[in-house]
């Protein structure tokens, strides 16, 4: 695996190349995209794929902590770029960046949990779940990088839908160093090499990326909610969209009923929801047939829903 050092300057070459191609205006990238939709014009989709280079660079630099060849990772970025271009279709109303990202994201994860030791004999949803979204939830719930009370696993559990099990494994395999990228670095040792590897700031593409994908789980949350009951979309939302997720126990006290049974509800408006978004995306042929699932959608994205 290359040195900490070598991965930062392969990423710095392949920003600097993207780098080389201008962005396009909103009319500029629609009249490529039609050119390329209705007549085939490699110039155009040459075009469209080099001006979002940066974006698939950014992303891909981003998962470099998982050990793997900044170059793969690059490789991999730009695969899911090309299918984004190849798919693309202006006349529904996004901007590629916002199409793109998901294809982007979902190529290099594909990659990593393919590849990566840590999923080595078991590339389960849940896995998957821990591994991109553990240490998110950590910070947001206010968990340092440390080894977690039974509290806060159990409270890191009930967020990600894993159990305190699943949870605890995904935490030890984190502690388990696997490459020269984690190693401490700085005269006082105080950051890892990993940080020297790209800049977290947001592109001005990611910006408008996030932006426009934000606003499709959103119309795409919102109308899924519609095909629940008062009590349905009541305990969706309760277990699943709210930023501290009421417990089972005080839904069957509210309700009167058995915590199984909310349990039973909370399950069959699950896979409604499920259902309706999957419909959706099948029937958009822009989106990307690997959507997120509904809970990926985000809390952020259903309470915003369901204002």
């Amino acid at each position: 695996m290359a040195h900490y050092g070598e991965s930062a300057d392969v990423l710095r070459t392949f920003t600097a190349q993207a780098n080389r191609y201008p962005m396009l205006l909103p009319e500029q990238e629609a009249q490529l995209a039609r050119d390329w939709t209705e007549r085939q014009d490699r110039r155009a989709f040459d075009k469209l794929v080099r001006s979002h280079m940066r974006l698939a660079v950014k992303v891909a630099g981003k998962y470099a902590r998982s050990g793997l060849p900044v170059a793969d990772l690059v490789s991999e970025a730009n695969i899911g770029l090309v299918k984004a271009v190849q798919r693309f279709d202006p006349t529904r109303g996004f901007r590629l960046a916002t199409y793109a990202l998901w294809w982007i994201r979902a190529e290099v994860q594909s990659f990593v949990l393919h590849n990566w030791s840590l999923l080595k004999g078991g590339n389960t949803a849940t896995l998957k779940r821990l591994f991109f979204n553990l240490r998110q939830t950590q910070r947001k719930l206010g968990i340092h990088d440390r080894v977690m009370s039974d509290a806060e696993a159990a409270l890191v559990a009930q967020t990600l839908s894993a159990s305190i099990e699943d949870v605890r494994e995904m935490e030890h395999r984190f502690a388990t160093p696997v490459s020269s990228l984690n190693v401490a670095v700085g005269e006082d040792g105080d950051h890892e090499a990993i940080d020297l590897l790209a800049d977290e700031t947001e592109s001005v593409e990611e910006r408008l990326a996030e932006k426009g994908e934000l606003t499709v789980r959103r119309a795409l949350m919102k109308d899924a909610l519609t095909q629940l009951g008062d009590r349905e979309r009541h305990i969706f939302a309760a277990r699943n969209l709210a930023e501290q997720p009421v417990t089972l126990e005080r839904l069957a006290q509210h309700y009167g009923v058995s915590k199984e049974r909310i349990r039973q509800i909370e399950s069959g408006a699950y896979k409604k929801v499920v259902r309706r978004v999957r419909s959706q995306v099948e029937a958009v042929p822009t989106l990307p047939p690997n959507l997120p699932p509904p809970l990926a959608l985000g809390r952020r994205t259903g309470a915003m829903a369901m204002a």
